[in-house]
């Protein structure tokens, strides 16, 4: 991982954050979660628990310089991803940019004078999902499932490894196909047509769409037994939900939220979802802290 990390992300540094640090980095790399550089600012290497401070202040021409390294030296090939403040690299790593952004006719044709750069290091956790799913799936097969969680407590995760293993099929259930709706590319992190992460082997994703436009399209073209997709929220979102469940599909989505009261109140009383997972981060992200189960027209906590 170390070595992934150094050639996938570091490699592309006009500089070496090795020698600006006291500490032994490179022993370090497997747990950096975020590399987060600012113009004039030091950069931070941030861990689970802490931040690791490199004592290097990056010049306006290294920010251009690294975005450019990023973008293969073509950032015009890049710029619709840039434009919404985002790029994907090679490996599944995720980076935010900030900066000017210039509009026209209410859209982002461009964001210039980069000040920041916040590169998310993508990690598989690989049958991180099994014990959720042997349960949901124990009596009646995959129905409808919304993870709930906070920032940063691994909802991602464990949606894109459910997915995985819904896909190529695990213990007695046989693969299923889905239609990921990945609208940031953060749970495939397609590059240049190829997932980063494996989704498995019977899932169709498409990307850099609007939720909502994404779930309508999948009904209508993929025929997919699930429909999948992260941190639905808008009402059109919502809406297209509903057409989902009306067409048959089955829904596997992400919501942020601490509890059920976090749930729209029309979508409790629809029953939309059979089972919802609630995350919470404790040691270690992607912990599950509780699971309800649509029963008798009420949510029972499982023990």
């Amino acid at each position: 991982m170390a070595l992934r990390i150094q050639e996938e992300i570091l490699s592309f540094f006009p500089f070496s954050i090795f020698s600006q640090n006291q500490f032994h980095i490179e022993d370090k790399l497997t747990q950096v979660e975020e590399v987060r550089i600012r113009l004039a600012k030091p950069i931070f290497l941030c861990f689970a628990n802490q931040d690791m401070l490199v004592n290097h202040l990056t010049t306006e021409a290294e920010m251009t310089r690294i975005l450019e390294n990023f973008c293969h030296r073509s950032i015009y090939a890049s710029q619709a991803e840039i434009n919404q403040g985002y790029m994907t690299l090679k490996g599944g790593h995720r980076v935010g940019i900030c900066g000017t952004c210039v509009f026209e006719n209410e859209t982002i044709k461009n964001i210039k004078n980069i000040s920041s750069l916040n590169v998310r290091i993508a990690r598989e956790v690989k049958e991180c999902s099994h014990p959720v799913l042997t349960h949901i799936v124990k009596h009646h097969g995959f129905q409808n499932t919304l993870i709930l969680s906070p920032p940063g407590c691994g909802k991602t995760t464990l949606l894109r490894d459910m997915i995985r293993n819904l896909s190529n099929g695990f213990d007695s259930m046989q693969g299923q196909n889905i239609s990921l709706v990945d609208e940031r590319s953060e749970v495939a992190a397609m590059y240049k047509g190829i997932p980063q992460n494996d989704v498995g082997e019977r899932t169709d994703v498409i990307c850099n769409v609007p939720k909502w436009l994404g779930i309508k399209m999948m009904i209508r073209s993929m025929g997919p037994n699930i429909i999948a997709t992260d941190e639905i929220g808008l009402k059109k979102e919502w809406e297209a939900v509903e057409e989902a469940v009306c067409s048959g599909v089955k829904l596997l989505l992400t919501s942020h939220g601490n509890s059920l009261w976090d749930i729209p109140k029309e979508i409790i009383e629809k029953q939309y979802f059979q089972y919802i997972v609630i995350l919470e981060k404790k040691e270690r992200p992607g912990m599950v802290s509780k699971i309800y189960h649509w029963e008798d027209n009420h949510y029972v906590l499982f023990d």
